[in-house]
């Protein structure tokens, strides 16, 4: 398929993938959320923690309208004594840079509404610098490990930048955060550039990709 026609076909699937996931109750997204969260402990922080031997890097996001909110995941690494980094839109609008969280505070509003980390009360991350794991928002998922992201191509370059730039970065899991309801029962296009995903979490549990394989 050409380029014109995948991105044809990308914008018709963001279209009926975003209906779909604003028509998650508003009343269950916070549970669902919460559960979500709890996935992730389970089956991805607490056998990490324990096969690592340290405290971990965790990155997450600001959720945005009908988003999951990885928000509840922060409270618990806090309490664990994990470090919580999130994502943050540079100034230029080129990419996203990372900016460490201290406490419920350190939120502001960036870009389009999005919560983000306040650059007046955050210190920036340094490229460099180890994360264990990256929460990856997306529109929809499949069961291959591929996303469908917003169109920005923001969490690509983010990839690309830490394989490139990040100690440590083949051992860092990019796993996907997202409702049940947001798994496609097709697979979804994927680009050389696209992103591969470690997993996905949902309220259902993780599901576990091969990156590698998928590794363009």
């Amino acid at each position: 398929m050409d380029s014109a026609k995948t991105e044809a076909l990308k914008k018709a699937l963001r279209q009926s993938a975003a209906q779909a996931r604003d028509a998650v109750p508003a009343e269950w997204r916070a549970s669902l959320s919460e559960a979500i969260c709890g996935s992730i402990v389970r089956e991805v922080l607490e056998p990490l923690e324990s096969r690592r031997g340290t405290k971990l890097t965790v990155c997450l996001y600001g959720a945005f309208r009908s988003e999951a909110s990885p928000f509840p995941l922060a409270e618990r690494c806090w309490a664990d004594g994990h470090v919580v980094v999130a994502t943050r839109v540079k100034d230029d609008r080129q990419g996203m840079e990372l900016r460490v969280l201290d406490n419920p505070s350190s939120w502001g509003t960036g870009p389009w509404g999005v919560p983000e980390p306040d650059p007046a009360r955050t210190a920036e991350y340094e490229a460099e610098a180890p994360i264990d794991l990256v929460l990856v928002p997306g529109l929809a998922f499949d069961e291959f490990g591929g996303r469908l992201g917003y169109g920005g191509g923001y969490y690509d370059r983010l990839y690309e930048a830490r394989r490139k730039n990040a100690r440590s970065a083949e051992s860092t899991l990019w796993i996907g955060f997202a409702y049940g309801a947001q798994l496609s029962k097709m697979r979804l296009p994927k680009e050389e550039h696209d992103l591969p995903l470690d997993g996905l979490a949902t309220e259902d549990g993780v599901r576990w990709y091969d990156r590698r394989s998928n590794d363009g």
